[in-house]
């Protein structure tokens, strides 16, 4: 067995078979065994600390998805949403033969806004003042 220093010269030979050729060689797979646990060991933390954050982010998550889909199948009518709006009925329809504002249609052919829709109204409405 031969040792090398950092520059890579050789510092010290030992024969094969020797009693310090043996202590090395030990030495050196007691080293790499426990290298190889603590590597296991930061390995599981981190796949554990990686569960963690996914389940911190999918809850919240999961309550705005529900928020977002109730929100998005609740419909207002031209009347309520002007109302919502605080304007009239017509500037709704002022906005829409503008092209302002494009209202969903119901199975009508009737103009119907969610609350998403009213929200950009209300964007649009606040960059236009």
């Amino acid at each position: 067995m031969v040792l090398y220093d950092k520059d890579g010269k050789v510092v010290k030979v030992y024969p094969y078979g020797s009693e310090e050729q043996l202590r090395w060689q030990m030495a050196l797979e007691i080293i790499f065994e426990a290298d190889r646990k603590y590597f296991e060991y930061l390995w599981n933390k981190k796949k554990q600390e990686r569960k963690e954050v996914e389940q911190i982010i999918d809850q919240p998550d999961k309550k705005i998805i529900r928020k977002a889909e109730k929100r998005e199948v609740k419909r207002y009518n031209l009347t309520q949403a002007a109302k919502i709006l605080n304007v009239p009925r017509q500037t709704l329809y002022y906005w829409m033969k503008k092209g302002c504002v494009r209202p969903r249609r119901d199975y009508r052919k009737y103009p119907v806004f969610t609350v998403f829709d009213i929200e950009e109204i209300i964007k649009w409405r606040n960059t236009i003042e």
